[in-house]
């Protein structure tokens, strides 16, 4: 009976609670037990799981410290992927605690008049915070605005604006982030003054206690402030609030702290202000930061000071084995410095060791490289310089800075380095062509040696070197530091190497290391172009395999070999001052490369043009010398369009003329010659041939006359002579090749009675004078919306002023894309080159098959619905 009473009385006890502890009745009891409900099952864990989250990706996120840091670092839509599993479930945490613990019930928030939880507010800003790392935007804006319309009266209003202003930023409304950022310094200064007035809660006429700004959060919101205000461009006012943040941290703030140290170093660095930035620079030294921002921040205190001590400085942090991995850093900051001292030589062997070292740091490479081809391009060493720029394009990204003007450099300079170490080859083995045979076979067999020798102590070096690599890792397996870094990451660091010697191999850093392992490169010191007196010499071996035999093969000793080398030696001298000239406005290397080949007194396609490039460089500047390249000109090519032109400055204008007159009567002359009346068309060909050696069409005429021969005569030798000529006096053109055509259909041998045929094999016709359109055949991978979308984005960033219009047809089986139109042929063949070189935006579709078409042409092709024949004809005329 006892025991029944004691059941009845823990029930009992039970069932008050219960009925005390309702959501509906405010009660000191049911007020404790629904806070401690939401304060723990709720928000605390949640918000752990948050802040463990963040904490995580910012402890491996790679810092960017060549740029200024974010203040407040955010996970992108890849990264937040994985912080889901942790942000849903605080959301769901926080969910069921506002809807279990909410007093009186949640179940209509808007018709509630107070709220008696005083922990369920905080639940709703964790929940807006946890939408805002989730990329929620919009529903993290919801939650915040419900806060503000709720819970006036309590300092989550504050945080609720606050993310509110975060969230504006994230979607780009910076003025409206502006509002909210102002709102709240309007709120705390209200409260420093005290004059704030009391407020009347909803539902209730009693007036009660404003909110007050939580103090906790004043650090985040004035870096807030900094945040935008880097986003708007108002840097010196980013430095006011970052510094005023630091009045505010807290203990647990001391990671961030030393964060915003770092980044007010580096915006008082950009400033000039180095004696501020190195001050911050040292906070973050002392402070509590990972090393690898303590060892940026010692790098850039060090970075902004001058002296022996400095270096001395640099050498022992080098000397530091936990360093290792920021070699290629010090070694920057050791050759700046030196640089900056005046000391050239000894800044570029530092350049050398930085880019030697950065094994996986593909942006410091990218900067050692970059500043050495800058100081080679400052000494007009061109060569030198796109050999670095070529090395610092290969290993940088995209996002490196000014990534496309460094390849445009190499890009830019490629021609002229070959045009220049063609000149010096060519110059170099004439050199030792004119030498006995004696002394020829002595210079080879000590130059094999002197080679030889070189390789074995450069393989020394380089094998020192990697030795060292090894010792560090060495040292680091036995330290069993356990940290994430390159150097104590095998993966990454087998993976760092496999890639250095697949870019570079394993070779020193020296002037001409980026030089294929076939070149045997001498010293040029004058890159001016050949002439050098150095007995230093350039030929194609293979090092492993040299030998007297070998380098003799290369040298030009039978005449005709010597006039090959010759024309590609005066071709190489043209051209490289050519460059020099018109690329890079350095006339005084242009003008010793056009001396050079007037002065080799070779009959030459480029004497006139070297003349007449020195004239121009002469007029105006140097009166004698240009009257002498005029009457060079003059007395040696009398009737050349340049000596035309240097008589009447308006021959050109009144060429181009003639060339239109000349193009309107050969296309009456070719109607003609198409309905068949040959008589008329033989004579005006004759007349042509015969009186107008300058008509452009001369050797289209000489053609016309022979297809006029064999559509009258059955015998087709009488064409042989016509034929003949074309070839002779047009060599390598289209019209040649055609004749060359002819002349075989008549020597196979056709019958008297059977009329050869000498019209085009092909239902298409070749003129390269009239608009082109191009023709792409998309891969079956792209459908034919896929493509033109990704042909339109392609030229609206290439080809944006030619206005090219996309159609698409239907061809064969598939569809065929149409880009027009193109005033010519030149242009039409530009736009295919870029098409064929640029994967930007058409990926795998710029391995399309693509050819331009005439007009007319383009009408039959969609006739045939069939491309062979027209691949045919392609390949022969285009």
């Amino acid at each position: 009976m006892r025991n029944r009473l004691n059941i009845g009385g823990v029930l009992l006890v039970i069932l008050v609670t219960v009925v005390a502890c309702s959501t509906e009745k405010n009660t000191t009891i049911a007020r404790n037990y629904h806070s401690l409900n939401a304060h723990y099952n709720g928000y605390f864990n949640a918000n752990e799981l948050i802040k463990q989250s963040i904490k995580t990706y910012r402890t491996s996120r790679q810092e960017d410290y060549y740029s200024l840091l974010p203040i407040n670092p955010v996970p992108d839509e890849k990264e937040v992927s994985g912080m889901y599993p942790a942000i849903d479930t605080a959301i769901a945490k926080c969910t069921k605690v506002i809807r279990d613990h909410s007093m009186p019930s949640n179940d209509k928030p808007s018709k509630k008049k107070e709220e008696h939880n005083r922990w369920i507010d905080e639940n709703w800003t964790l929940i807006g915070e946890a939408l805002y790392y989730r990329r929620d935007y919009d529903g993290a804006m919801k939650n915040f605005k419900f806060i503000r319309k709720f819970y006036s009266d309590d300092p989550s209003l504050f945080i609720g604006e606050l993310w509110m202003a975060k969230t504006n930023m994230a979607t780009g409304k910076l003025t409206e982030a502006k509002f909210n950022l102002d709102n709240l310094d309007a709120a705390i200064a209200e409260q420093e003054s005290g004059e704030q007035e009391k407020v009347v809660k909803k539902g209730s006429k009693k007036e009660v206690k404003p909110a007050q700004f939580p103090k906790e959060i004043r650090f985040d919101f004035e870096k807030t402030k900094a945040e935008l205000a880097l986003m708007r461009g108002e840097k010196q006012e980013a430095i006011q609030y970052l510094e005023e943040s630091l009045k505010h941290t807290r203990l647990g703030d001391r990671e961030e702290k030393a964060r915003v140290h770092f980044i007010l170093g580096q915006l008082y660095e950009e400033q000039g202000n180095f004696a501020g930035a190195a001050d911050h620079f040292s906070k973050v030294i002392r402070g509590t930061s990972s090393y690898k921002m303590a060892f940026n921040a010692r790098l850039k205190r060090t970075f902004l000071g001058q002296g022996d001590n400095v270096k001395k400085d640099l050498k022992k942090m080098l000397r530091d084995q936990k360093n290792a991995e920021f070699k290629d850093q010090i070694y920057y900051a050791l050759a700046d410095l030196e640089i900056r001292e005046g000391n050239i030589a000894e800044g570029k062997a530092y350049l050398h060791q930085s880019a030697f070292y950065s094994v996986n740091n593909t942006r410091q490479k990218g900067m050692a490289y970059e500043r050495l081809g800058d100081m080679s391009f400052a000494d007009k060493n061109y060569v030198s310089a796109q050999k670095y720029y070529d090395s610092c394009g290969r290993v940088i990204q995209d996002t490196y800075p000014n990534a496309e003007a460094i390849r445009n450099k190499a890009l830019k300079l490629s021609d002229l380095v070959v045009a220049v170490e063609t000149a010096q080859y060519e110059d170099s083995v004439q050199r030792i062509a004119a030498m006995s045979e004696g002394d020829r076979e002595a210079f080879l067999k000590d130059l094999i040696k002197k080679i030889e020798k070189e390789e074995k102590a450069r393989k020394e070096r380089e094998a020192e070197r990697l030795l060292e690599l090894q010792q560090n890792e060495n040292l680091f397996a036995q330290t069993g530091s356990g940290s994430k870094w390159y150097w104590n990451n095998a993966k990454a660091r087998a993976e760092g190497y496999q890639e250095f010697k697949r870019l570079w191999g394993e070779r020193e850093n020296e002037d001409d290391w980026r030089r294929s392992d076939k070149t045997v490169i001498a010293s040029f010191e004058d890159e001016g172009g050949g002439g050098s007196d150095s007995s230093d010499v350039a030929l194609e071996v293979q090092k492993d395999t040299l030998s007297v035999e070998l380098l003799m093969k290369d040298i030009p000793l039978t005449d005709s070999a010597l006039a090959a080398s010759n024309e590609r030696l005066l071709e190489a001298y043209y051209n490289a001052g050519y460059l020099y000239k018109e690329q890079l406005n350095e006339e005084k290397l242009a003008e010793t490369n056009f001396r050079n080949v007037l002065d080799k007194s070779i009959e030459n396609k480029h004497n006139l043009l070297s003349a007449y490039e020195l004239y121009t460089m002469y007029d105006g500047t140097n009166p004698s010398k240009a009257e002498e390249m005029k009457n060079y000109i003059f007395n040696n090519y009398t009737n050349s369009d340049y000596a035309n032109y240097l008589r009447d400055p308006d021959y050109f204008i009144k060429k181009k003329e003639r060339d239109a007159l000349a193009e309107e009567s050969y296309i009456r002359v070719l109607e003609r010659y198409n309905k068949g009346l040959y008589s008329p068309v033989i004579a005006k060909a004759d007349q042509v041939i015969n009186e107008e050696p300058d008509n452009i069409f001369r050797s289209k005429y000489m053609l016309l006359k022979a297809m006029c021969l064999g559509q009258r005569f059955e015998k087709k030798d009488t064409l042989l002579p016509v034929l003949n000529q074309v070839i002779e006096e047009y060599p390598k053109t289209p019209e040649a090749e055609k004749a060359k055509e002819m002349i075989s259909i008549i020597k196979n041998g056709y019958s008297e009675n059977i009329v050869a045929d000498f019209s085009s094999k092909y239902p298409y016709k070749y003129n390269d004078r009239v608009k082109m359109t191009v023709i792409i055949f998309p891969d079956d991978n792209f459908s034919s919306s896929s493509a033109k979308s990704r042909i339109t984005d392609f030229n609206r960033e290439f080809f944006s002023r030619d206005r090219l219009k996309l159609k698409s047809k239907v061809f064969g089986e598939g569809s065929i894309i149409l880009v027009d139109e193109f005033d010519n042929e030149t242009e039409a063949g530009s736009y295919i080159t870029a098409f064929k070189n640029t994967r930007k935006y058409l990926l795998d579709l710029q391995k399309s098959k693509i050819m331009m078409v005439t007009e007319e042409n383009l009408i039959i092709l969609l006739q045939k619905q069939d491309s062979k024949e027209y691949d045919l004809f392609y390949e022969e005329y285009y």
